[in-house]
């Protein structure tokens, strides 16, 4: 079943890779020269990942004229006003944001005091701008993992006065490039990393359960909720694993892209007045409230949380529906006596149909497993909340995070809940007296941290901090010369690579980079020939430049190069799709490189 109607766009450019804020030109060079302001926090300056970006950005047409790094972790009125001012007095043509929800979200609604001037309160609502008016481009670098801001066409900034937080939608907000780099949230502590994911997982759930769910929106949020699934645990118990601490940023990401076009629910409409009312982190806000929310809203989405409950990890049986699925193929349970499974077949489809219609009339059994998955859904998450509690020390109700008037602004709360606009897509009409129980059930709830064990562990890559660029494997050009072009001779001589590299007919010329060196190989004639820098006279059909430290990670076996063609770490000119071709054919190439390089007495360069 599809909905009558949906929308879906993703105009925000994403690049991802470890370390790829070093390798950012590339992606920046098509807007021009640019003078950027840098939104920040203090932290962020203090712990290192500003240093990172500045460094990336060194040698591209951005310059960052000034920096503005007074974001608090929730966001005020002054804030942004401060932030629009020196972004005037600098005359900066763009903005660049590095940080979490807040940072983000600063730049956002500031970049509208830029271009339009006047009052935070004037813009404050969704979709005030004319469809044509333009603001500055802007850069995000998300250091945290939960918010999707980076993504997403929403900000919200608190009003401390009134204790509300103000919320803001432009289409123009969605910035123009978002670099997911993992190794800028390596600074994050634990209990952020804790919380953001949660955040993340919440954007998820809620937007695949809420009311404007759509076909795309759906794909994301379930494979968000797998990530998170599998890795939040592990960035919290090994916080230098890069891989999940990259699953996590995506995870996000694809939240973002998801919750953008189909919304969020009653946990953000409580996170919020929560927020508002007693400074709580919104991360941290939403992990209390999800369980509780998922639960409340299961008789309305019964369906779908078993679907997220499947993406948690949560298996159950569809006993009907595959029962059906049996009898309509022909294939007959192997616990069916022969002489019965014989008569089935015999008698054609019109007793597999009526059987199956049979079967059919049973499916409650089918809703009712559907049921108990949905149910264990929000008790994963309530586990997994506690295996958060014992791995980072975060808070299992509302009193741990600070709520110490005894609910004394519960009324509030629950009218700034009913009030927001999150309310309005959450699957299940809420009720004020529902939303009271909700909030004072997670300030009261008495929860235990949970050990976290290598079995909950065993989803993830647990691959430690993550392979980082080589550098130097050859120290000069007569060295690649001597380990490559013997490889090669090598590979003519293997009796499965040999006649295929022949059969190819292919000239292809590789151009090497530190150090430098042009090697040739010519599989036109009768026999295959390599040549050495300027040695080859012809026309190659396919030239391919790279760093030689590359040429040796791929030999490898270590470095892809259809996503080194994408991130333009490899350039190639000719009929390249005639080279790819030969891949496959390369596999014992990999093992065998290692062996050749002990062989020659160079096992300092094998990469293990």
């Amino acid at each position: 079943m599809l909905p009558e109607y949906f929308e879906f766009s993703l105009p925000t450019k994403v690049v991802y890779g470890i370390g790829i804020l070093g390798k950012i030109g590339d992606a920046v060079r098509p807007m021009g020269k640019r003078k950027a302001l840098l939104v920040t926090d203090e932290i962020l300056v203090k712990a290192g990942p500003v240093d990172k970006v500045k460094a990336g950005f060194k040698d591209t047409d951005i310059q960052i004229v000034a920096t503005f790094d007074k974001v608090p972790p929730n966001s005020t009125i002054r804030c942004v006003e401060d932030c629009a001012k020196l972004a005037k007095k600098h005359q900066v043509d763009m903005l660049l944001a590095v940080g979490g929800g807040s940072v983000i979200d600063t730049a956002k609604v500031a970049n509208i005091l830029v271009k339009k001037g006047g009052k935070l309160e004037d813009n404050m609502g969704a979709y005030l701008l004319d469809p044509n008016e333009e603001l500055l481009p802007m850069i995000v670098v998300p250091t945290t993992a939960g918010t999707g801001s980076e993504v997403t066409k929403v900000a919200v900034i608190l009003d401390p006065v009134n204790n509300v937080k103000l919320p803001f939608a432009e289409e123009q907000f969605l910035p123009r490039l978002s670099v997911l780099d993992p190794e800028v949230t390596l600074s994050m502590p634990g209990k952020l990393t804790a919380a953001t994911g949660m955040d993340a997982l919440t954007h998820a759930i809620e937007a695949y359960v809420g009311k404007e769910w759509s076909p795309a929106s759906d794909a994301l949020a379930l494979h968000a909720i797998r990530l998170v699934s599998r890795n939040l645990l592990q960035a919290c118990a090994k916080p230098d694993d890069l891989e999940a601490r990259g699953a996590m940023l995506v995870a996000s990401f694809l939240a973002g892209v998801a919750f953008s076009h189909s919304m969020v629910g009653l946990v953000h409409s409580i996170a919020h007045a929560l927020g508002g009312a007693y400074h709580i982190p919104h991360g941290l806000a939403n992990a209390l409230a999800l369980p509780d929310v998922m639960e409340y809203n299961l008789d309305a989405q019964t369906e779908r949380y078993a679907d997220v409950a499947m993406a948690l990890g949560v298996s159950f049986p569809q006993v009907v529906a595959q029962s059906q699925s049996l009898i309509k193929s022909g294939t007959m349970p192997d616990v069916l006596p022969s002489p019965v499974k014989a008569w089935f077949c015999s008698h054609g489809h019109k007793v597999r149909d009526l059987a199956s219609r049979a079967v059919g009339n049973l499916g409650f059994i089918d809703r009712f497993f559907q049921l108990q998955a949905a149910r264990a859904g929000a008790e994963k998450v309530r586990t997994l909340n506690r295996q958060l509690a014992h791995l980072t020390g975060m808070a299992l109700n509302l009193k741990e995070a600070g709520v110490t008037d005894n609910l004394a602004k519960l009324q509030e709360v629950a009218d700034k809940a009913m009030q927001d606009g999150s309310t309005l897509y959450n699957p299940k009409e809420p009720q004020r007296d529902d939303v009271i129980a909700i909030v004072q059930r997670i300030h009261d709830q008495q929860l235990t941290p949970m050990p976290v064990s290598d079995e909950d562990l065993r989803g993830t890559s647990g691959s430690g901090a993550g392979e980082k660029d080589a550098k130097g494997y050859f120290k000069d050009s007569e060295t690649l010369y001597d380990v490559l072009v013997g490889f090669f001779e090598k590979l003519k001589a293997h009796p499965q690579i040999g006649p295929s590299l022949k059969k190819s007919n292919l000239i292809v010329q590789f151009r090497y980079k530190n150090p430098d060196a042009v090697i040739t190989i010519d599989a036109s004639g009768d026999e295959v020939h390599f040549y050495k820098g300027d040695e080859y006279k012809g026309t190659p059909e396919v030239t391919m430049s790279m760093n030689a430290d590359f040429a040796h990670k791929f030999w490898h076996g270590k470095a892809n190069l259809i996503t080194a063609l994408t991130r333009r770490q490899v350039q190639a000119k000719g009929n390249v799709p005639k080279t790819v071709k030969l891949l496959p054919i390369l596999n014992p190439a990999y093992d065998l490189y290692p062996k050749y390089l002990r062989e020659k007495g160079l096992g300092s360069i094998v990469i293990t």
